[in-house]
């Protein structure tokens, strides 16, 4: 059975983390680095389950030193042996909500960027006006080829 102390480590621990992926993935996003992004995110689930599994574990480890009616909050808070770390993981999860709502609004305007250019191609080719590979117009109709040969 793991000890509060070593349950509040293994928590700290992820989401010191699962932060600095948080931040990877917001320069990912930023410098438009889908490579980079790929491994973030698988990285990034694997954080979140350590980070989920500690807490689950800081739970159990809690309840044995809680007094009946005591909120996990108020028993980590002033007992002065855990107070400095779950101030700290408190800090950490709230820096990590904050990079995540970034990383969605960033996430948001990539796919609007994204949607634009697809219609914006898809609207092209319908018309027959799309470019070719060497950055000139391509007619739908092959302009080589003449009436006797159409």
């Amino acid at each position: 059975m793991m000890t509060v102390d070593r349950s509040l480590e293994d928590l700290r621990h992820a989401l010191v983390e699962f932060t600095l992926l948080l931040e990877r993935e917001a320069n990912a996003l930023t410098d438009i680095q889908p490579t980079a992004l790929a491994s973030v995110v698988e990285e990034k689930t694997h954080w979140a389950d350590r980070a989920n599994n500690a807490w689950q574990q800081l739970a159990l480890s809690c309840r044995r030193e809680m007094a009946p009616g005591e909120s996990l909050d108020h028993c980590l808070t002033f007992e002065p042996r855990y107070g400095g770390t779950w101030l700290e993981i408190k800090e950490l999860a709230a820096k990590a909500d904050r990079l995540n709502q970034g990383n969605n609004v960033l996430i948001e305007a990539q796919l609007r960027r994204t949607k634009i250019a697809m219609d914006v191609l898809q609207t092209a080719a319908s018309r027959g006006g799309v470019y070719g590979a060497d950055g000139h117009m391509m007619d739908s109709f092959q302009a080589h080829k003449t009436l006797d040969k159409a």
